[in-house]
């Protein structure tokens, strides 16, 4: 199943779709080992059987391999040494919600003195830091580093350039500053832009880590987890079901991702979805059509324990119409169709909606108060975080888990 559904494809989520197979007769694969490394005995007997390794992610024990032989998959699943194998998944980034606010070709002055555009449309970063007070206390520092877990960062943007330390990219023969698309550059706006617009914390260091399918996500969060990255903010994912051999497969290396990740202290948020789905429930069902699907579902990578799942609010403090909800630690505002979240797009400002852009409001806040209180643990932060949040009481609680994301309240306590 895909983390969209037809009728609603919003800019604000990174989706998933279909095999990595481009052609009939070849098909890439994620091949996951029995052990959290990659036995080379194994590697050559691929390679023998005519499979290409297209990339590794030594540190959980995963390959993504492309193969022409109709018979390597059951090779595959006979080997005592691989524990699951299955088609690769790419994701991809519909922009049907995305809107141009003002570009930099139609005249935009770049050199606007003060935060302009901030001042008059980022109601969803004033919620966050009260109206831009949590500044005051702390903006952030380049000691903490927030990594875009993404479609790639514009490299070039004005805002984001004091706060953009490094750029690499997981998608195969592509450069490290490339990026597709703007759902990656908006995201980093909300984040640690500071110019015209703001983030929630504007002086934060964010890094870019392209990614484009499911080998490349683990290789992000792993490659990020090993530079030392504070936080890292996933709005992307795909949901998964336990009797299903690909999405057991996702499911079990994101589990290694997100384990090696703890096991080196980096937060992982990850945006919960934009699907109206009720996440607590085993079943979910329609009036009228009846259950949509059978056995519980998961959200492949903010229903892991240690990733922080968030959920959208509206200007109204509301779970937006389109907010997966029942799984949830905290909330942010995403926005909904009366009132869009600006931020940074190439080549000027753009509106966008969804979970994805109530995640990166949560892992900023992290940041942050990493910033102001280095010493200490991120049990501690996200205690703090979770007791200073907004409205997580009643029925609030199930759509927005503890409250709404205050970075404020929190450096206040």
């Amino acid at each position: 199943m895909k983390k969209w559904l037809a009728g609603l494809s919003l800019a604000g989520l990174l989706a998933l779709g279909g095999s990595g197979a481009m052609a009939a007769e070849k098909t890439d694969y994620i091949v996951t080992f029995s052990g959290q490394s990659i036995p080379q005995s194994l590697i050559t007997q691929m390679e023998g059987f005519g499979a290409e390794i297209i990339q590794e992610v030594p540190q959980i024990g995963v390959v993504n391999v492309s193969s022409s032989n109709p018979d390597f998959k059951a090779w595959a699943e006979s080997q005592s040494g691989i524990a699951a194998i299955s088609e690769d998944v790419e994701i991809r980034s519909p922009e049907t919600e995305y809107e141009f606010a003002y570009r930099f070709d139609e005249g935009l002055r770049v050199d606007t003195v003060g935060p302009d555009l901030y001042e008059e449309y980022q109601w969803d970063i004033k919620r966050v830091t009260n109206n831009g007070a949590s500044w005051d206390i702390q903006p952030g520092n380049h000691d903490v580093v927030v990594a875009i877990i993404d479609s790639g960062v514009d490299t070039t943007h004005p805002d984001l350039q004091r706060n953009l330390l490094y750029a690499k990219s997981f998608v195969p023969g592509t450069a490290d500053n490339s990026y597709s698309g703007n759902h990656g550059t908006h995201v980093a706006g909300t984040i640690a832009a500071n110019g015209r617009v703001m983030g929630v914390g504007p002086k934060l260091a964010i890094a870019s880590y392209r990614v484009s399918n499911w080998t490349s996500i683990l290789a992000g969060i792993t490659a990020a987890a090993d530079d030392g990255v504070d936080v890292a903010n996933l709005s992307l994912g795909t949901y998964s079901f336990m009797n299903n051999e690909q999405q057991r497969t996702l499911h079990l290396t994101a589990s290694r991702a997100v384990r090696y990740a703890q096991g080196k202290g980096m937060f992982i948020v990850g945006a919960n979805g934009n699907n109206a789905i009720d996440l607590g429930k085993k079943m979910h069902t329609v009036p009228g059509e009846g259950a949509q699907w059978s056995g519980p579902l998961h959200d492949t990578f903010s229903d892991i324990p240690w990733v922080i799942s968030v959920s959208s609010s509206t200007i109204n403090d509301e779970l937006a119409f389109y907010s997966n909800y029942g799984n949830v630690d905290l909330a942010g505002p995403g926005g909904d169709t009366s009132a869009r979240t600006l931020s940074t797009v190439s080549g000027g400002y753009g509106y966008m909606i969804g979970t994805s852009m109530a995640a990166p409001k949560v892992a900023a806040a992290i940041g942050v108060v990493k910033a102001q209180n280095p010493d200490m643990k991120p049990a501690q932060i996200r205690a703090l975080l979770q007791q200073t949040a907004d409205g997580g009481t009643g029925t609030s609680r199930q759509h927005f888990g503890h409250g709404i994301v205050n970075v404020y309240n929190a450096l206040k306590r």
